[in-house]
């Protein structure tokens, strides 16, 4: 064995694995994607009025090739909503729905740090055929208000009047996906300078 395989098996000798009761771990689970999550919020001055979490990244495979995608998200428990602009990722999940998701903070040994790496299905809702449902998860996310106003300010700098200002909003958003992402399996990792790191996974449990 070599000397860089031995101090890589001791470090992962020391990773504390499976210290958390179920029902805890799940409470942790779902703070911690909580508390990551995109949602709304106000601003006075112009640009986006969300209130930005920490972007996921979102992992989608076609033909054995993997695509990782840095994205907002939006909590529903533990499901993970996105609004996918036409793209790869939109492509490989109709060709493959199984992705995986990591969400973590910014890595720093002196703090607690904490991630999630999330096994998950992953569902496309396109606006044609879905309107209501799609409308009303985009006002639960916050994005069709932050759109409307960034719309609205981009007509008022061009000095373009809508007639009917909603159908044009609903116009711009409709070449959006939503992707609902559902885990069935999530890794969560803390890691402290002090306790030190522990492993702990989630499974959904059998219907």
């Amino acid at each position: 064995m070599s000397e860089t395989t031995k101090k890589e098996t001791a470090l992962s000798d020391h990773i504390q694995k499976n210290t958390m009761e179920p029902a805890q771990l799940e409470q942790e689970i779902l703070a911690f994607i909580d508390e990551a999550s995109s949602r709304p919020g106000t601003i006075d001055g112009p640009g986006c009025p969300l209130k930005h979490g920490l972007a996921c990244v979102l992992c989608t495979v076609h033909n054995g090739e993997p695509r990782a995608t840095p994205i907002d998200f939006f909590a529903d428990g533990m499901t993970i909503w996105c609004a996918g602009e036409p793209g790869l990722k939109i492509r490989n999940i109709r060709s493959n729905p199984k992705v995986a998701v990591g969400i973590y903070h910014p890595m720093d040994h002196s703090v607690l740090n904490r991630s999630l790496q999330i096994h998950a299905t992953a569902t496309l809702i396109a606006y044609a055929g879905n309107e209501q449902a799609f409308i009303e998860r985009l006002k639960i996310m916050g994005v069709y208000a932050a759109a409307g106003k960034v719309l609205g300010e981009m007509f008022a700098a061009q000095g373009k009047k809508a007639d009917n200002f909603e159908a044009e909003l609903v116009n711009a958003l409709r070449r959006f996906n939503l992707i609902k992402i559902e885990p069935y399996e999530i890794t969560y990792l803390r890691i402290h300078p002090a306790e030190g790191t522990t492993k702990n996974i989630w499974k959904k449990a059998e219907a």
